[in-house]
């Protein structure tokens, strides 16, 4: 897809003004549907970054390509090696890192840090490796990506987060069971246990003068 009149690029609208957090967060997660939609036909895009994301008139993200990308995309590249999946990772999570700068909250900044890794290997093997890992920085964050220009609707918002937190406490419950569980002292082998003691002793027969 080339930019249109009808479309602008993401550095377009970052010289117009910042994007909040959650606005990031939903072109992110555009963007990485589009490359996992790609990925999915064996082609990777090879360059992705500011100028080659655009936005249409509802805020939704797209992915063009621009033969005249600024820089490679990834390592790899510089190297001369072929782009995969794995660069397309790399140059979405450089290019949101410029974007945001300073701004991420812990989990937002370790999901960049790791698909920017110098090493294919550590980074997310797939884009829908990176939507995972996007749906756990807004569950840890309590944050909920956006379009640019839309607001956070909360009533939405708190439909969606209940499921998370329902697992949430469920696995929770499941650990203390467990902790509690594993924290008993087994009794000695051939030792019955002190619940069946008086049971065992009702049964016995009377000792012998």
């Amino acid at each position: 897809m080339e930019l249109t009149a009808s479309l602008r690029s993401l550095a377009e609208l970052r010289g117009e003004r910042p994007l909040s957090l959650a606005e990031a967060l939903g072109v992110m997660r555009d963007v990485a549907a589009a490359l996992a939609a790609l990925h999915a036909r064996g082609q990777a895009h090879g360059a992705v970054c500011l100028e080659n994301i655009a936005l249409d008139a509802a805020g939704a993200a797209r992915l063009c390509r621009d033969t005249l990308s600024p820089r490679p995309a990834s390592p790899e590249q510089e190297r001369g090696e072929a782009p995969d999946a794995r660069s397309d990772v790399y140059a979405l999570g450089a290019a949101f890192a410029e974007l945001l700068g300073e701004m991420p909250p812990e989990p937002v900044r370790r999901l960049l840090a790791t698909m920017t890794a110098d090493d294919p290997a550590d980074r997310p093997q797939t884009a829908d490796e990176v939507l995972l890992g996007l749906e756990a920085c807004e569950l840890m964050a309590g944050i909920r990506a956006v379009r640019p220009g839309h607001a956070v609707d909360p009533e939405r918002a708190g439909r969606r987060m209940l499921p998370l937190l329902v697992i949430g406490l469920g696995l929770i419950v499941l650990a203390l069971a467990l902790i509690v569980l594993l924290g008993r002292t087994l009794p000695q082998r051939g030792e019955p246990p002190e619940s069946h003691k008086p049971l065992i002793e009702k049964r016995a027969p009377p000792a012998k003068p």
